[in-house]
């Protein structure tokens, strides 16, 4: 496969044995590239604009600077990487700010090595990738005052909560329009409003928003 068309992928750990893991991982598939490495979250933003990586595969527990302060600088940067926020341990408060920081996914670092490669695919096409457990873990660690009630869900048209609950469900656009019987076109369209109406800037920010409103269960 030519380089170029490959994935870039920017890894982010303290753990020098956890990168170089990752790294091999992640470069065992054919479609996957590592172009730069970072110790501390201190680090990722000039790697970034230097390297240019399609997507941050990011610990979210280090020494200086934290996976979601990280994040969060990196969302305020125009056309951010694809972020994947990376832990040791079951969902957390930690977890659910990166999410809502704009991480398209979390992986568990003892995840199976197919995982973190698939991972790194879907996210890298402007997917999220959350299963229902995960978001439903997510929306529980979530703390109270920061969930919605319905009416976060008023300022919708009834065709835009139909996207939302089928975009909450993991599915992408052409699947969404698919079983709409709608042009993917138009999808994109109601997903942009939604978003701008919901205050969020990702799916997986709006997909919580439908757990937390009850939409889907």
């Amino acid at each position: 496969m030519n380089t170029d068309s490959r994935i870039t992928v920017l890894i982010v750990d303290n753990d020098a044995w956890v990168r170089r893991g990752m790294k091999d991982i992640l470069e065992a598939a054919p479609d996957i590239v590592v172009v730069a490495e970072a110790e501390d979250g201190d680090q990722v933003a000039a790697k970034v604009t230097r390297f240019r990586p399609h997507v941050v595969l990011m610990d979210l527990k280090m020494t200086r600077v934290g996976g979601l302060e990280a994040t969060r600088e990196l969302m305020s940067m125009p056309n951010p990487p694809k972020v994947i926020a990376m832990t040791a341990f079951d969902v957390d408060g930690v977890v659910v700010e990166a999410v809502e920081a704009g991480a398209h996914s979390f992986m568990r670092k003892d995840g199976a090595p197919e995982d973190f490669q698939q991972a790194v695919r879907v996210v890298a096409s402007d997917h999220a990738l959350f299963s229902r457990d995960s978001l439903r873990a997510i929306v529980a660690s979530a703390p109270r005052q920061q969930v919605p009630d319905q009416a976060a869900l008023s300022v919708l048209t009834d065709r835009e909560r139909e996207v939302l609950a089928e975009l909450a469900t993991g599915l992408g656009n052409s699947d969404i329009a698919a079983r709409m019987y709608l042009g993917e076109t138009t999808i994109k369209s109601h997903i942009s409003s939604l978003f701008s109406k919901l205050g969020v800037n990702n799916r997986v920010s709006a997909s919580l928003v439908a757990y937390r409103c009850g939409l889907v269960t």
